[in-house]
């Protein structure tokens, strides 16, 4: 039996294009992420879906609203299991700030992501181990059917790193996902892959440039803010 889930990253927030380390605050979504709801909706109109998953995040849930627009019977759940790594102490500040102050943290998340652990949030290791008992949760409740997840990129980092990699350390190699990009994942048996990453289709061309990738690198080794 054939289980179908859309992975699919939240519509662009305030805190992508201010250059925030997010984390779980509630970020208002920005003047581009309601143009590219209007147009992931469209997209999924005629589609067929039996359910739609969201993090409880605002940019999530709405992107999940977006979808469900046109699809008037279809239920929308909110999922904690989906929802962004919990990153403490890093939460909605500047990536500038967080490579001066937290430069060990920094390196980790450039260098050796697996191995980060958000002072006052959660260890990835966590993360990972959180968001695919959230996916298995999800596969195991709905066989066969067609279902969409709308969550974030940390969490999309390491559901790649599982189902490509089959092992923390794949996020080290994870695809940088774009807002409202659209990724197919086939469940099959104890078979679990890709059919499709990132697809940014129902964009306009001038709205699909390269996912922002955060990185520190250029902040490290300044002074202290």
């Amino acid at each position: 039996m054939v289980t179908r889930i859309y992975l699919i990253r939240h519509c662009q927030s305030m805190g992508n294009i201010e250059h925030k380390f997010q984390g779980q605050y509630d970020a208002d979504i920005s003047p581009a992420g309601e143009k590219q709801l209007e147009l992931l909706g469209l997209r999924f109109r005629n589609e067929p879906i039996d359910v739609i998953y969201t993090s409880p995040l605002k940019r999530a849930r709405m992107t999940a609203q977006a979808i469900a627009k046109y699809h008037n019977d279809i239920e929308v759940i909110d999922e904690p299991g989906f929802i962004e790594m919990n990153v403490g102490e890093l939460e909605n500040r500047s990536l500038k700030e967080l490579a001066l102050n937290y430069p060990e943290t920094a390196e980790k998340w450039d260098r050796y992501p697996d191995l980060c652990e958000f002072p006052g949030g959660e260890t990835m290791a966590e993360v990972y181990e959180r968001v695919n008992r959230a996916l298995d949760r999800v596969i195991a409740e709905n066989p066969g059917r067609t279902v969409v997840i709308t969550t974030h990129g940390g969490v999309l980092r390491n559901l790649y790193a599982r189902i490509q990699f089959g092992e923390p350390a794949g996020i080290r190699k994870s695809e940088v996902f774009g807002n409202t990009g659209v990724s197919t994942v086939i469940a099959e048996g104890d078979r679990l892959y890709f059919e499709s990453t990132n697809d940014l289709s129902h964009l306009p061309e001038d709205m699909r440039r390269p996912p922002t990738k955060f990185s520190f690198e250029a902040f490290r080794g300044s002074e202290p803010v």
